[in-house]
């Protein structure tokens, strides 16, 4: 199984359940982009079970370079300092006062 190409990311990083059913079922890091599709996180060479890097990460909106993985529903990231914090969770809009 081959990587795809490196690409931009942007989303919030939430704390979801993945592999449900299997024997690999557990919380981890995802990304969600707003496709309705989110995608777990992993840092090379980290714990790809628990990552206290992306753990510190939960509730941010976060932009960076990373891979899809081919075949993998997970985006690998090459280290940590590649991820840019764009800011907490988006507030909704506020009309203008008058």
């Amino acid at each position: 199984m081959g990587l795809g190409k490196k690409q931009q990311f942007t989303g919030m990083v939430k704390k979801q359940v993945v592999n449900k059913g299997s024997k690999s079922e557990h919380e981890a890091v995802v990304l969600d982009t707003g496709d309705g599709h989110p995608v777990k996180l992993r840092i090379m060479g980290n714990n790809p079970f628990s990552d206290p890097a992306l753990d510190k990460l939960v509730g941010m909106r976060v932009t960076f370079n990373g891979v899809a993985g081919s075949g993998v529903h997970q985006i690998f990231i090459e280290k940590e300092s590649d991820i840019t914090v764009l800011g907490p969770a988006g507030r909704p809009a506020q009309p203008p006062k008058p």
